[in-house]
């Protein structure tokens, strides 16, 4: 019997490393898009994976305010719902997707 861990495997690191641009440019998005007071919220951004998974967050006291308070004006122009917004502009299945086949040769 033949094993074929050793493409799943391939295609597990492919996936990963698709997920790690892909969020990365998630978070570079939503840092743009957020508010830039005093900077505390955009130097908190991360990209944290584990395994086949990714999240985008922010580890700043008031991000979650900044976040969902649609009142909130801000002189520079950064908007609420940065991040929301962001994972809606950012097709991060793409670059899954093309780092996948990047890896098996297509």
């Amino acid at each position: 019997m033949k094993f074929y861990t050793p493409v799943l495997n391939e295609v597990e690191a492919a996936a990963r490393d698709g997920l790690r641009e892909g969020l990365g440019a998630m978070l570079e998005r939503s840092n743009e898009l957020a508010p830039k007071d005093d900077l505390d919220l955009v130097k908190s951004g991360a990209v944290r994976i584990d395994d086949l998974t990714g999240q985008v967050s922010y580890s700043a006291l008031h991000a979650a305010w900044q976040h969902e308070n649609l009142e909130w004006e801000h002189e520079d122009g950064g908007q609420a719902k940065f991040l929301e917004a962001a994972a809606e502009q950012v097709d991060v299945a793409a670059f899954v997707a093309a780092r996948t086949r990047e890896r098996l040769g297509g």
